[in-house]
C-alpha cells in the first residue's frame, strides 16, 4: 500500500511539473529588445522579442477603449502612448465625418511591464498621442471640423492647454529639436507649425490640397502624406517651407528615412509593398519596391538600420526586411489590423 502511495505521489508530482512547464508564465518585466505593435482590430499590443522574432507578450486594451490607433514611445523609453478613438480607421474618411457622436482618448502604458498608468478622455476622435521631448507633456489633436490640439500633463493626465487648429487635424509629430509640433489640416492646403513653448500656431505652411498626415523622418525633415493627390511634400522645419514635392502612382502611407543607404521608404497604403527612393540630381527618385504583407501601414528601422519592421494592417503581420538586400526575411503574426509600431532596443 505504501509503495503504491509513493508511486502515486511521484506520478502526481511529475504531472504538476509537466503542467507548470506548459503554462504561460507572465513576464513581469520586458527585459528584451522589443517591438510594440498596436492592433486596432483586437484591442491589443503585441510585444515582439526582436532576438527571437516572435510575440512574447500581449497587452490587452479592451478595458481602456476601442480601436487603439498608432503608438509612440516616450523619449526616456519608459512609457507608451496610444490613441483610443471610438472610430475604426480602416473605414472611409467620409464615415469619420458622419461619426460626430464618437469620442477619443489616450492610454499611457508602462513599457517595462505593460501595465496601464493613465487614461485621458477626449470629446472627439484622435489619431495619435505623442510625448514632448522633455517627457513632461502629451499632445494629441481632435479630428473634427473645429479641431483642437490638447496638451496634457504627462505625469498626472490633467489637461493643461487647448489650441485651436482648424478643420480635420490628424497625426501630430514634433520637430527633431522639439521646438515645434506639426499637424496636417485635412480640409485645407496647409500643415501647421505650433510653438511648443508658447502653445500657439506659429505658421501655416502651404502644401498640396487635402494633406492626410505628417511624418518626422530621421533626416529631420517633415514629410507630408497626400493620399488624395498621390504626392509627398517635403517641409524643412528650419525655414518652415515646403522645399520639394514627390509625385507617386500609389497612395502613400508612413514615410521613413534610412540614413546609411540615403533612401526614403514609403508605405504603399492598401498594397503589399514598400517603395524606396534614392537621391538623384537633388531630387527623390523611385528606385524600386519591396514585397511586404497585405496593406503596409507603418515602418520602423532597427538601431543599426540593418532591419526594417513593417506593420501590415490587413495582413495581421509584421514583415521583417533586410534593408541592404531590400528583401523580406519573414512575417511575424500579430493581432488584428496592426496600425502602428515602435521599437525599444
Amino acid at each position: 500500500m505504501n509503495k503504491i502511495y509513493k508511486v502515486f505521489l511521484f506520478s502526481f508530482s511529475v504531472f504538476l511539473v509537466s503542467c507548470k512547464d506548459k503554462e504561460e508564465i507572465p513576464t513581469e518585466s520586458i527585459d528584451f529588445p522589443a517591438a510594440y505593435v498596436v492592433n486596432g482590430g483586437s484591442n491589443t499590443i503585441s510585444i515582439i522579442d526582436l532576438n527571437e522574432r516572435k510575440v512574447k507578450k500581449l497587452i490587452q486594451l479592451t478595458d481602456l477603449g476601442r480601436f487603439p490607433h498608432h503608438i509612440e514611445l516616450s523619449p526616456d523609453g519608459k512609457k507608451l502612448s496610444v490613441a483610443l478613438p471610438e472610430f475604426d480607421f480602416t473605414l472611409s474618411h467620409d464615415q469619420l465625418h458622419n461619426a460626430t457622436n464618437l469620442k477619443g482618448g489616450i492610454a499611457i502604458i508602462d513599457a517595462n511591464n505593460g501595465k496601464s498608468l493613465l487614461k485621458m478622455q477626449l470629446d472627439r476622435v484622435n489619431f495619435n498621442a505623442v510625448f514632448t521631448h522633455d517627457n513632461t507633456e502629451i499632445w494629441t489633436a481632435s479630428t473634427n471640423h473645429a479641431g483642437e490640439m490638447h496638451v496634457f500633463d504627462a505625469a498626472t493626465g490633467v489637461l493643461k492647454d487647448e489650441i485651436f487648429l482648424g478643420a480635420d487635424p490628424t497625426e501630430v509629430v514634433f520637430s527633431k529639436d522639439g521646438r515645434y509640433a506639426f499637424v496636417a489640416l485635412g480640409e485645407s492646403s496647409f500643415i501647421l507649425a505650433v510653438n511648443v513653448k508658447l502653445k500657439k500656431v506659429e505658421k501655416y505652411i502651404k502644401v498640396d490640397q487635402f494633406p492626410t498626415n505628417v511624418w518626422l523622418a530621421d533626416d529631420g525633415y517633415i514629410y507630408v502624406e497626400n493620399k488624395n493627390l498621390l504626392t509627398i511634400n517635403v517641409v524643412d522645419p528650419a525655414t518652415m517651407n515646403a522645399t520639394e514635392s514627390i509625385d507617386l502612382d500609389f497612395k502613400p502611407g508612413q514615410v521613413a528615412y534610412h540614413k546609411g543607404l540615403n533612401e526614403l521608404w514609403v508605405c504603399q497604403a492598401g498594397q503589399n509593398k514598400i517603395a524606396y527612393f534614392e537621391r538623384k540630381n537633388n531630387k527623390w527618385v523611385l528606385k524600386s519596391t519591396i514585397v511586404t504583407g497585405d496593406d503596409a501601414h507603418a515602418v520602423k528601422f532597427s538601431k543599426d538600420e540593418k532591419i526594417a519592421y513593417v506593420a501590415n494592417q490587413r495582413g495581421n503581420t509584421v514583415s521583417v526586411i533586410n534593408t541592404a538586400a531590400h528583401e523580406k526575411i519573414m512575417d511575424i503574426p500579430v493581432g488584428l489590423n496592426p496600425n502602428g509600431i515602435v521599437l525599444r532596443e
